[in-house]
């Protein structure tokens, strides 16, 4: 773990290193509260900040007010180091964003001590911050395919149409979804759509794939008009065709799939367009593993299997 000595007095700035050294850390150093400064606003600021009060150019409590107003996800553990006669200004200190205090000669043990305590800190910030966002990435995302699921998806093309650019979305499913589940089971089903994601992401990297329903995949592209739509749905079509699906028994699952698509422009409703890339889907699939698309207005032609 990396720790920060700011401390302008050559001697006690020597000793901690030292003994922070031998305990295992990783010591960086700085004499003064500039170059102290630099360091923590770094990408890689130290976990751990030892910051004298009255070192120059940038006082240990400025120090700490300016972390403290970062508002980083995870910011240093700051503690200052004060002589005996400061310690009626240690709330100043602490009411500036000081985790902690350490009275100056240190007495090694407790040094070591608040240190611990510290890391314990840092361990549980860390903790509480991967949970955190495990949480966030699950409301967002299918649990079974990785990809958005209904809400984030549509939230995703609100934004889209409302940027103003022109928005495409595709609906894509597999033609034989509902055979699949009945006759090898939801597993296969579920490793049907999980392949399917893969390849659409493959073809379509920079689109919001989203699971819209639970055989139906939603494609928003921004920026992309109908006819790049058409493009990307074929592609993903024609890879599909060519992919193997293999059961949860081992054996080959011939997989086709349709889609339908509709474009628009801000506002135009999210609603509207989906129920054009629906119809579009409905006309796909009555021709078989085809695809569809309409523009407001006009019927653009599909593309035979």
């Amino acid at each position: 773990m990396r720790i920060l000595v700011a401390e302008d007095d050559a001697a006690s700035r020597i000793l901690l290193e030292t003994a922070l050294t031998k305990w295992g850390y990783q010591v960086v150093s700085a004499p003064d509260g500039l170059s102290a400064w630099k360091l923590l606003q770094a990408d890689n600021a130290p976990s751990i900040a030892l910051l004298s009060w009255m070192i120059p150019g940038v006082s240990g409590v400025e120090l700490c007010a300016r972390v403290r107003e970062q508002q980083r996800e995870l910011n240093p553990y700051l503690v200052v180091l004060t002589t005996e006669g400061q310690k009626a200004d240690l709330v100043l200190a602490l009411d500036a964003g000081a985790d902690d205090y350490l009275t100056k000669p240190f007495d090694s043990a407790e040094l070591g001590a608040r240190l611990r305590v510290a890391k314990r800190s840092i361990v549980l910030q860390r903790d509480l911050i991967a949970t955190r966002r495990v949480a966030h990435y699950r409301s967002l995302h299918d649990s079974s395919t990785g990809a958005l699921n209904r809400v984030a998806v549509l939230r995703a093309l609100s934004e889209a149409l409302a940027a103003g650019e022109t928005v495409t979305v595709a609906i894509v499913s597999p033609d034989d979804y509902k055979l699949v589940q009945e006759r090898q089971g939801a597993e296969c089903a579920e490793a049907v759509m999980r392949a399917l994601v893969q390849c659409v992401r493959r073809v379509a990297p920079n689109a919001a794939i989203g699971r819209y329903s639970p055989d139906q995949l939603l494609l928003v592209l921004q920026g992309q008009d109908l006819a790049i739509g058409l493009d990307i749905a074929e592609r993903v079509r024609h890879a599909v065709r060519q992919s193997s699906f293999e059961a949860a028994s081992g054996t080959a699952t011939p997989v086709t799939v349709s889609g339908g698509l509709a474009s628009g422009e801000s506002g135009v409703s999210p609603e509207l367009m989906l129920c054009y890339a629906d119809t579009a889907l409905c006309g796909a699939r009555a021709a078989g593993d085809t695809v569809e698309a309409f523009a407001f207005g006009s019927q653009w032609p599909g593309s035979a299997a």
